[in-house]
């Protein structure tokens, strides 16, 4: 029992410019890229909005939020669905931009290590919780408590 609780499910998604580790949870459905609605007065990396299950679901680029990649590189992209950590009932999910379907994963603490080659500066982007390695691949795990928390306000105000 206790060898099955040591694994945790989880997704590797490729981005634009990196990956990252989400748990398996989280993630709802991979829809083929649609051209969102603008969302006014959002930061760079929130893309727009969609019409998803008769919600207005933000999406964003965590490429462009951690990885500084250009708008034109999130075309042709796929969207991923994911199940909010919050429970507010305005945002009960919101999609993120990937470059192919999340591939799952079933890891255990030692699979994941610190990324030790990672900048202080790098350390610091906004988005990002942890840099770290699986399988000497850099992989980040997102931030989705900071992320929801500026989604929050651009869907009441839709």
């Amino acid at each position: 029992m206790e060898e099955a609780s040591a694994n945790l499910r989880c997704l590797l998604v490729a981005l634009q410019g990196g990956q990252v580790l989400l748990p398996n949870s989280l993630v709802v459905e991979v829809l083929p890229f649609a051209t969102p609605l603008r969302i006014e007065a959002a930061p760079h990396w929130v893309v727009g909005a969609m019409l998803w299950r008769n919600l207005t679901t933000p999406l964003i680029s965590l490429g462009r939020l951690i990885f500084r990649v250009t708008p034109e590189a999130d075309l042709n992209s796929r969207i991923i669905i994911l199940n909010t950590l919050g429970t507010d009932t305005k945002l009960p999910y919101f999609g993120i931009l990937g470059t192919a379907a999340p591939r799952p994963l079933n890891l255990t603490r030692q699979d994941i290590k610190l990324d030790p080659e990672v900048s202080a500066e790098d350390l610091r982007r906004p988005g990002a919780l942890c840099w770290a390695r699986y399988q000497d691949q850099p992989i980040v795990i997102p931030d989705l408590d900071a992320i929801e928390a500026v989604l929050q306000p651009l869907v009441r105000r839709a």
